[in-house]
């Protein structure tokens, strides 16, 4: 029998990646995006985050719910507040028809965060059962697209990489490949509870910054700034409505990083992540 999964956020970097891996596992997949996915075999129905919910037949007719999609619009309560919601009206509805729940955070949810971001990715968590519910953490997710492109964009226009708070922060970068292959193993199981997924050693941000350098061919300085200060500046060019390359939240983001377990979770799920050195650092990835 074919296994059939709904996710959220489908469109998305991870999204797209995890489809095409169910798909080419012969798997059905329905897509709840805003807007219509481009892939071939994919059923797709209209939802946006936080709104209404498509038809209940939705969710008696799938196997699993994956939640991937999040709000970038703004940043504070409001922002945490509308993607908090949105986990628990789609776990609400997972959980009335008994459906497996698979929710994305990251390795910025913990009880310690202090960005918009990783607050309300740590909320969401706990409006899960782990008896019953999955929880994903990935790490820096190094591949072609999402965040990692957009941080390699970056280093390619800046004249000088900042580093904030030292530049000693921990970071667990993971293969897309990897994400996708835990995913899969999860729905295929399925498996309840928390997975971290990242390298099993941490680097810091600054040994990040000099790996994508390279990768990419680049000779940028480094240069340490003071975070708080930073912070507080962007937050008064934002009021101003100004567009910069980094924003208050994404520094808030750095100043509370830790770093988790992953070997346990790999272990469980049977898989070895790709080695730092392997993993695709370079511009033909983005």
């Amino acid at each position: 029998m074919k296994l059939r999964v709904a996710i959220t956020g489908a469109g998305g970097f991870l999204g797209t990646a995890l489809m095409r891996g169910l798909l080419a596992s012969g798997a059905e997949v329905y897509a709840l995006t805003r807007r219509p996915v481009g892939l071939p075999g994919v059923s797709w129905h209209a939802y946006e985050l936080g709104g209404h919910l498509p038809a209940p037949a939705l969710f008696e007719n799938v196997d699993a719910v994956v939640h991937a999609a999040f709000s970038m619009d703004g940043s504070g309560p409001a922002q945490e507040q509308r993607n908090v919601a949105a986990a628990q009206q789609l776990h609400a509805a997972a959980r009335r028809h008994g459906r497996p729940f698979i929710f994305i955070s990251s390795m910025s949810a913990h009880a310690g965060a202090i960005s918009s971001y990783g607050r309300a990715k740590w909320a969401s968590e706990q409006i899960l059962d782990p008896a019953v519910d999955t929880t994903v953490r990935p790490g820096l997710i190094i591949g072609p697209g999402g965040l990692y492109a957009r941080m390699l964009a970056t280093l390619r226009r800046a004249p000088v990489v900042p580093i904030f708070y030292g530049g000693t922060q921990p970071v667990q970068p993971v293969g897309l490949a990897d994400v996708t292959a835990a995913l899969l193993r999860i729905l295929g199981q399925p498996l309840t509870g928390v997975f971290n997924l990242g390298s099993l050693q941490p680097i810091t941000i600054r040994a990040l910054y000099t790996r994508m350098l390279a990768a990419a061919h680049l000779r940028r300085p480094l240069l340490r700034l003071p975070g708080d200060l930073t912070v507080r500046a962007l937050r008064v060019s934002e009021r101003l409505g100004l567009s910069l390359p980094l924003t208050a939240e994404n520094l808030l983001g750095q100043k509370q990083l830790r770093a988790f377990d992953t070997a346990a979770s790999f272990a469980r799920l049977g898989l070895i992540p790709t080695p730092l050195d392997e993993l695709p650092w370079g511009p033909s990835s983005s």
